[in-house]
């Protein structure tokens, strides 16, 4: 029993509460049940794992880099305003079901159930009808997060047990039935690319493929439209990104002036151009 203990205390230490481990190894397995080699299943363990600390490293950037022009915007308008970004919710959410008296590890175990659910519902597709497999990692943490931190503060009264397998079945069966609505709408889209959609909008890309069959023109596509003159840098996808970013922070960095940006962001030189700042 001291073993079982001492490997289970392993794996929540080192496994179930690191979601990049987690991501990790499910990927892991799952490269395993297709029968892959055993370099290749390392070779998704590694890019799994690194895949999620990346994707936190670039949302940290974001919201790091944004926090100035939010405190400059307070400190000359008086507006209390907040970065739209779903992974502050998630560090909420954590931060909430800490403060109640809750381990988050129940988060993971949420989770893990909800994956094992996504796959049943695979496996019996004969009667399910469900072909996808749910395997957005950071989407998966931030929906169980959030999910457990709403029926927590809604339903304070349940015990552990009862939340992580209640929500367990909940979020697999959205995940499972969500992402195969999206099929055949990305099915046409990449001319049979062979994967679904599983993100945050599935059920806005069924719904909207639905809708555009009665009221759009398939050849009015935008891999299809080609603008004209200098209009024409806009085609790349990082030079459109770029512009717009430019005017859209700049405009607020400009209204706000540099010597509140000096005074706000140490990362802004005293011998630095405002320009390039």
């Amino acid at each position: 029993m001291e073993i079982l203990l001492s490997v289970w205390e392993f794996f929540q230490n080192n496994i179930l509460t690191k979601p990049a481990f987690f991501i990790g190894f499910i990927v892991f397995a799952g490269y395993a049940l297709l029968g892959k080699k055993w370099y290749e299943c390392l070779a998704g363990f590694i890019k799994g794992t690194v895949g999620y600390m990346i994707l936190n490293v670039a949302s940290g950037g974001l919201v790091g880099n944004f926090r100035p022009v939010l405190a400059g915007l307070k400190d000359r308008f008086e507006l209390s305003a907040a970065v739209i970004d779903p992974y502050f919710g998630q560090a909420a959410a954590q931060a909430s079901v800490e403060n109640i008296g809750r381990s988050f590890s129940m988060m993971m175990m949420v989770l893990l159930i909800a994956f094992t659910m996504n796959i049943l519902l695979v496996l019996f597709r004969k009667y399910t009808k469900i072909r996808t497999l749910f395997i957005t990692g950071h989407v998966m943490v931030q929906q169980s997060s959030t999910a457990l931190w709403l029926v927590l503060f809604c339903f304070p009264g349940l015990m552990d047990p009862q939340v992580v397998v209640m929500l367990g079945i909940l979020l697999g069966t959205y995940w499972a039935v969500a992402s195969n609505l999206t099929v055949e709408p990305v099915a046409k889209l990449t001319e049979g690319g062979g994967f679904a959609t599983g993100h945050q909008q599935m059920f806005g890309i069924f719904l909207v493929s639905k809708i555009a069959k009665k009221i759009g023109n398939p050849k009015n596509s935008l891999e299809n439209l080609k603008l004209p003159g200098f209009l024409s840098i806009f085609n790349e996808n990082m030079v459109a990104t770029g512009v717009l970013m430019t005017i859209f922070f700049g405009t607020i960095i400009t209204i706000l002036g540099p010597d509140l940006m000096h005074q706000i962001d140490k990362g802004f030189g005293a011998k630095q151009n405002f320009g390039f700042y």
